[in-house]
């Protein structure tokens, strides 16, 4: 009973903690974040209104995440190739780590199911937290390479998705009221 508690609580907190790959904690900026952004001087009608006759011309299927970002971030072709470097590196720094959590946790499962020494399964535990801060450390030098190729307006946009993520999860609180 001891260790399937133990494999649950353990395997809860390796699962719920690979969420560092996506990024920062809600409401975190990155450091390179502007202090203080007016988005009141966002035209965000404007902006749809492009986003939507561009794809509407321009694709016959769904647009992947990277166009979409182009296109509303408006990046230059420069940015553009700068962009997919960045991902590139990333992803090649992420994966070789993200294999090692997975080898990791594997094995602490087979150890916690054969009743496994107590030191072998910290140790792991340990190993699989560090892996964990390292994908997060990538992650954190990816966006802040990220923000420093974007020009004043693209910024101003990235943290107008960046407000519009916070609300999402009030957003349908406020639905189901009718509050707008």
């Amino acid at each position: 009973m001891k260790r399937g508690v133990l494999l649950f609580a353990l395997l809860s907190m390796v699962i719920g903690s690979v969420g560092l790959l996506h990024g920062q904690k809600r409401g975190q900026q990155p450091a390179t974040a502007p202090a203080a952004t007016d988005l009141s001087k966002l035209n965000i009608g404007r902006m749809l209104e492009q986003m939507q006759a561009t794809t509407l011309e321009t694709y016959t299927e769904p647009p992947s995440p990277l166009q979409v970002v182009v296109q509303f971030l408006q990046l230059r072709p420069d940015q553009v190739g700068q962009l997919e470097q960045l991902l590139q590196a990333r992803q090649s720094a992420v994966e070789p780590l993200l294999e090692g959590i997975q080898q990791r946790v594997n094995q602490l499962e087979a150890l916690l199911n054969s009743g496994g020494s107590p030191p072998q399964i910290g140790v792991l535990v340990i190993q699989i937290h560090m892996l964990q801060l390292n994908v997060a450390q990538v992650q954190q030098d990816f966006l802040s390479k990220w923000v420093s190729l974007l020009d004043p307006e693209q910024s101003q946009r990235l943290e107008a998705v960046r407000l519009a993520a916070s609300l999402q999860p009030v957003l349908p609180a406020f639905q189901q009221l009718y509050l707008f």
